[in-house]
């Protein structure tokens, strides 16, 4: 585990971290929260897994994956690792995209969820 992965912060790995508008709507939902991220390119490809070991690596307990499979999932660590809280395409819609990032941070900070429809 890298140092930078001891702060307190939503851990996110991507399997491709080339920034797209997918990925920057995701981190932009975060930042509206105002929580702090880390995202971290990893070879792992599927973005369950990648969620729930972000989730369990975090300090705060919640990690999003996105993976090759064009997923993108957000994870607790408290939760199985089929047990997770959304998934949705990496091809969403905006307002779906910044709603995950969004509830990522809201996780932490104990409110209600925007609806990700």
């Amino acid at each position: 585990m890298s140092i930078k992965l001891n702060k307190p912060a939503i851990i996110i790995y991507c399997y491709d971290l080339e920034r797209n508008s997918s990925l920057n709507n995701v981190l932009w939902g975060i930042e509206e929260e105002g929580v702090p991220y880390i995202l971290e390119k990893t070879s792992e490809k599927c973005s369950i897994k990648l969620s729930h070991k972000a989730a369990k690596e975090s300090k705060l307990g919640v990690g999003i994956g996105i993976g090759n499979d064009s997923s993108i999932c957000l994870h607790y660590s408290k939760l199985n690792l089929d047990d997770y809280l959304f998934k949705i395409n990496l091809n969403s819609n905006e307002e779906q995209l910044r709603a995950i990032g969004s509830n990522a941070a809201r996780l932490i900070k104990g409110i209600s969820f925007k609806e990700i429809l």
